[in-house]
């Protein structure tokens, strides 16, 4: 098993921090060459360590988000659950789908121009699966740690 070293995780916390920045930045505030970082952040990049991606901000946009969380009925087949996650992957409103042990099933993650409209779709979205047992929807009202921060 590989393990990231110091200067890995230092890097990953830089680039966390402000993600836009250059290896030649990282590099200055390591003490390290820029070939340094660019290796190490190439190689965190192919092994699937470290993503970059393009996030919106929510509560920038002041779009409203919800967790909407699923519960299954117990009849509700492998093959049903499978299509439900792949519909969900495909609905742009929904920004992630994370999959639970306990009361409920799946986690979705929607966002919408406001409350009203996102109740309306996340209402739509599920209402096409007969094997729903019950869900609820958590409208979030702030995010104090997640992406709540202003990106440069």
């Amino acid at each position: 098993m590989e393990i990231l070293d110091d200067l890995d995780l230092k890097i990953y916390f830089l680039l966390r921090e402000n993600g836009r920045m250059s290896d030649t930045e990282i590099a200055k505030r390591l003490g390290v060459s820029a070939t340094t970082v660019r290796r190490r952040r190439l190689f965190l990049q192919e092994k699937g360590y470290l993503q970059i991606i393009g996030i919106l901000i929510l509560q920038e946009l002041n779009l409203a988000y919800a967790d909407v969380l699923v519960k299954f009925e117990k009849t509700a087949s492998e093959k049903d659950i499978e299509q439900f996650i792949n519909d969900a992957k495909q609905n742009y409103r929904i920004f992630e789908i994370a999959e639970y042990a306990g009361k409920y099933d799946v986690l979705l993650r929607f966002f919408e121009q406001n409350l009203h409209v996102l109740t309306r779709s996340v209402h739509e979205f599920i209402s096409k699966y007969p094997y729903i047992a019950e869900y609820e929807i958590l409208p979030v009202t702030q995010s104090p740690k997640a992406f709540a921060k202003k990106l440069k």
